[in-house]
């Protein structure tokens, strides 16, 4: 039996293309915040302590694997796609850009309450989350 073939309701060559960029976001996210919380020196995230909390700074390591693993993953299922460059292009600026916005929240921490604008924090929220969480999967969709 083919149980992964299309045709018996198996995975197609594009669904299994889809599924790997799917990690590529989550794999992406898990870097952003790991890195997060230790630029951050978070206790916990999501309820749980933070995983440098539990491994100490070889989570700084950790989170550069991360990252490294997102394009490793792209080459492996998608580099013989005429789209292979615009994704690789894609996860680079999303990446960048989600570090503009931590160096904003990063330089927000010592500045006083009435320099914290609200112009500011809807840059940090725009550039820190919205590219990776929102524009990301949606302009990879596209």
């Amino acid at each position: 039996k083919q149980w992964y073939h299309a045709e018996y309701g198996g995975r197609s060559d594009k669904k299994e293309k889809a599924i790997a960029l799917g990690w590529c976001i989550e794999i992406l996210q898990g870097f952003l915040l790991v890195a997060d919380d230790i630029m951050d020196n978070s206790l916990t995230r999501r309820g749980k302590p933070c995983w440098f909390r539990k491994v100490g700074l070889s989570a700084i390591n950790d989170s550069i694997l991360l990252d490294s693993s997102v394009y490793a993953v792209l080459k492996a299922h998608i580099k013989s796609e005429p789209c292979y460059l615009d994704c690789l292009e894609l996860f680079l600026d999303v990446t960048r850009k989600t570090s503009y916005g931590q160096g904003l929240d990063l330089e927000s921490e010592s500045l006083s309450l009435s320099d914290f604008t609200m112009e500011r924090y809807s840059a940090i929220v725009q550039y820190k989350t919205a590219y990776y969480s929102f524009y990301l999967p949606v302009a990879l969709a596209m």
